[in-house]
């Protein structure tokens, strides 16, 4: 994320917003809403529930506003938590099966180099796991996960056995969920629906 322009005196509205002046924190709204909301969006693909969630992200900040004049990097501050925001709602997400229909009915494929950019984050990042994983699990996951082949077709292709691609699958399965859980703290299926978009 890039802000097109600096916010001029940002610093001192900072300050003041801390003191309570909604005027200087409708200001710091107005400036940050769209990056927040573009950085949610690429995660929800829902216009309604990125609206929610960043009205959620603003009121939170103006909550805790007083702890503002100790921020001397804001935008980062803002996207912490924009970020642990959005992860947790797609934790939450993860139980509630409507919102998570929600989720997943709006993915679609990637249509601008920005979020072409993300997902090739992602897909370096599914690399960086499965390369901790041995040779065989490896393709064993590359075929059935990838390429879409039954443990039928992996096995013969393979030349093992079918509950050997089932152990490989549950193995490498558990990994990436244990991984995506503590490096994203996203549940593995909300990761995986990403990846197929």
């Amino acid at each position: 994320m890039t802000i097109k322009t600096a916010l001029e005196n940002e610093i001192e509205l900072l300050q003041q917003a801390a003191a309570g002046d909604a005027n200087a924190f409708a200001r710091l709204y107005n400036h940050y809403r769209s990056l927040v909301y573009r950085f949610i969006y690429k995660y929800l693909k829902s216009a309604q529930l990125t609206d929610d969630l960043t009205q959620e992200i603003f009121i939170k900040v103006w909550e805790n506003k007083a702890a503002l004049t100790d921020r001397q990097a804001f935008k980062s501050y803002l996207f912490t938590i924009s970020r642990n925001h959005t992860f947790n709602f797609l934790k939450r997400a993860a139980i509630d099966t409507n919102a998570k229909s929600i989720i997943l009915n709006n993915y679609t494929r990637p249509d601008s180099l920005e979020e072409d950019l993300q997902t090739k984050d992602y897909m370096e990042y599914l690399q960086s796991i499965l390369a901790t994983l041995t040779p065989q699990s490896r393709e064993v996951f590359r075929l059935c996960r990838q390429e879409y082949k039954s443990y039928e077709e992996a096995a013969e292709i393979l030349g093992i056995s079918r509950s050997a691609v089932k152990k490989h699958m549950i193995k490498s399965m558990k990994t990436l969920g244990d991984a995506v859980k503590r490096d994203l703290g996203i549940p593995l299926g909300i990761f995986l629906a990403y990846m197929v978009r």
